[in-house]
C-alpha cells in the first residue's frame, strides 16, 4: 500500500491532464444544474462523473486532491488484485502480484498517477472476479448477480471495462457448456442493470445514447477512421506501454502455461477493451495492469520452482531498464515530467498560466471559449465554457460541435477566446478564422497563445 502511494507522489507536480480537468469541469457544470450530455457534453457514462462529483462534494478539485484520490483508488486495486491472485493461485502469487502492481504496474508512462477512467473502473472489475470466485466455490446465485452488478458498474465508468464479466462468461461457457448458459445469462442481465439505471436517470435518453453508445461505436473507435491512422496511433503508444508494462509482460509469458484459465481469459478480454478504443492513449493500458500483474505473479512462482537463467536475466534487465528510465522523473520538475510523459500535448505545460490570465480578466460566471480544446483550462480557471464540447477529438468528430463553436462566436458568447490551436486545424473552410478576424480583437498573448475579446457590437 505504501509503495503504491509512494511511487505516485512525485508526480503530483505534473500538470492536470485534459481528461482530469474536463471530467472535473463537467462534474462541476452538472452540479450547478447543467444537463449531462446536452449542456455538458461528455462521451463517458455517469459512473465516472459521479467519482468527480464526490470529489467536489468533499471540497476537492485541485490537482493535489485529484491525484490523492487516484493514489487511494490505486491502493484499493492493489489490495483487490492481491486477494484475487491469492484465492485463484496461492499466497506467493498474491504477494508477487501485489508487489509488481504497486511498483512496475504504476508507471508514469501509462499515466498511472492520474485519475483516469481505466483506473477507476479497475476496482469494480477486480471485485467482480472476486465475487465470481465466490460463486464458483459456493454456487450461490447472489454471488453471480453481484459479479454482474460490479461488471456493469465498471462499464458505467469506462465503456471498455467489460473484461472481468466477459472473462467470467467465457469460463462458464468453456467449462460447463450448456449448463453454463443459464448462469452466463444471469451474469449478463445483472451487468445490464447499472447501464439501464444510467439510461433511465439521464435527463434526455437520446442524448445519453448518442454520447455514451453511438459516438464511441460510430464516431471514435477502432472501426471508424482510416486503418493506417489507427495503426500509427498503436505504434506510437507501444514504447510507453513497453516501458510501463514490459516486465509484467515477460513474467506473464513465463507463467502463461501454468496460469489459471480465468486469468488468461481476463487478460484477453482486457486486451480487447484496449484495442476497441482505437485511439491508444497511454492511459488505455492501465486496464491491462491488474490481469498482467496476476499472471506475472504466476510467472514469479514458476521461476522460483523452475529456474531459467536466460529468462530471469531478461526480466532483470527489463526491471533495471524500467527503473533507469523512470527514476529521473521522480526528481524532475512538473514541467519536465510533462514534457516526457505527454510529448504530444505541449499545451499542458502552459495551461496553468493561461488559466491564471483568464481568472484575472474575467468575472466568475463569465463564459470563455478555447479554440479548439484544452478542457483542463476551464477547470483551472473555474470559468464555464461557451459551448458544451470540451475535448479536441469530440469537436473534430462531431459536426454539431463545430457548428456550436461558430454559433457561439457569432453571438459573442465568450468573454475571452483562447487560440490554443490554430482555427484551421479543424475548420479548414476558414469560416472560424473569418469570424474571429471580424468580431474579435487581440488583447494579449500568454506563452504564445493569442487571447481575444469580442469587439463592441456596432449600433446605428
Amino acid at each position: 500500500m505504501l509503495l503504491a502511494f509512494a511511487v505516485r507522489l512525485p508526480f503530483w507536480r505534473a500538470p492536470l491532464t485534459a481528461d482530469e480537468g474536463g471530467y472535473a469541469e463537467v462534474a462541476r457544470l452538472w452540479e450547478r444544474g447543467a444537463h449531462l450530455y446536452r449542456g455538458a457534453w461528455v462521451d463517458r457514462p455517469q459512473g465516472l462523473l459521479l467519482s468527480f462529483r464526490a470529489l467536489l462534494a468533499l471540497g476537492g478539485g485541485s490537482v493535489e486532491s485529484i491525484r490523492l484520490l487516484a493514489a487511494l483508488v490505486s491502493i484499493a486495486v492493489v489490495l483487490a488484485t492481491m486477494a484475487l491472485a491469492t484465492r485463484l493461485c496461492g499466497s506467493i502469487e498474491g504477494a508477487a502480484a501485489g508487489l509488481l502492481l504497486a511498483s512496475f504496474g504504476a508507471s508514469p508512462f501509462i499515466e498511472s498517477f492520474t485519475l483516469a477512467g481505466e483506473l477507476l473502473a479497475s476496482l469494480p472489475a477486480v471485485l467482480a472476479l472476486l465475487a465470481f470466485l465466490a460463486y464458483l466455490h459456493t454456487r450461490r446465485p447472489l454471488w453471480l448477480i453481484l459479479t454482474g452488478l460490479l461488471t456493469g458498474s465498471a462499464v458505467m465508468i469506462k465503456q471498455s471495462a467489460f473484461d472481468a464479466g466477459l472473462a467470467a462468461i467465457l469460463l462458464l461457457l468453456i467449462r460447463e457448456r450448456r449448463r453454463g448458459l443459464v448462469p452466463a445469462a444471469v451474469l449478463l442481465l445483472s451487468a445490464l442493470v447499472p447501464a439501464a439505471l444510467g439510461a433511465a436517470t439521464a435527463p434526455h435518453f437520446g442524448d445519453w445514447w448518442n454520447a455514451v453508445v453511438t459516438y464511441r461505436s460510430q464516431g471514435d473507435s477502432l472501426l471508424t477512421g482510416a486503418p493506417l491512422h489507427r495503426l500509427s496511433l498503436l505504434l506510437s503508444s507501444l514504447p510507453a506501454a513497453a516501458i510501463g508494462l514490459g516486465l509484467l509482460g515477460l513474467l506473464a509469458a513465463a507463467g502463461w502455461r501454468s496460469s489459471p484459465l480465468l486469468a488468461r481469459l481476463w487478460l484477453g478480454a482486457a486486451l480487447l477493451g484496449v484495442v476497441g478504443g482505437g485511439n491508444f492513449h497511454p492511459h488505455y493500458y492501465l486496464q491491462l495492469a491488474p490481469p498482467l500483474a496476476l499472471l506475472a505473479g504466476v510467472g514469479v512462482r514458476h521461476l522460483l520452482v523452475h529456474p531459467h537463467r536466460a529468462l530471469a536475466a531478461c526480466c532483470g534487465a527489463a526491471a533495471a531498464a524500467t527503473v533507469a528510465v523512470t527514476a529521473p522523473l521522480w526528481f524532475a520538475s512538473g514541467t519536465a515530467q510533462a514534457r516526457t510523459i505527454w510529448p504530444h500535448d505541449p499545451h499542458l505545460l502552459h495551461d496553468g498560466q493561461r488559466a491564471a490570465f483568464v481568472r484575472a480578466h474575467t468575472a466568475p460566471g463569465q463564459r470563455i471559449l478555447i479554440i479548439w480544446a484544452a478542457a483542463d483550462i476551464y477547470e483551472l480557471a473555474d470559468r464555464p465554457p461557451a459551448v458544451p464540447f470540451l475535448w479536441y477529438r469530440n469537436i473534430q468528430a462531431l459536426p454539431k460541435a463545430r457548428a456550436a463553436v461558430r454559433r457561439a462566436l457569432v453571438e459573442r458568447k465568450p468573454a475571452l477566446v483562447l487560440e490554443v490551436q490554430r482555427p484551421e486545424a479543424i475548420d479548414r473552410s476558414g469560416a472560424t478564422s473569418r469570424i474571429l478576424r471580424k468580431d474579435y480583437r487581440l488583447v494579449a498573448r500568454v506563452d504564445g497563445t493569442p487571447i481575444l475579446r469580442p469587439r463592441l457590437a456596432r449600433t446605428g
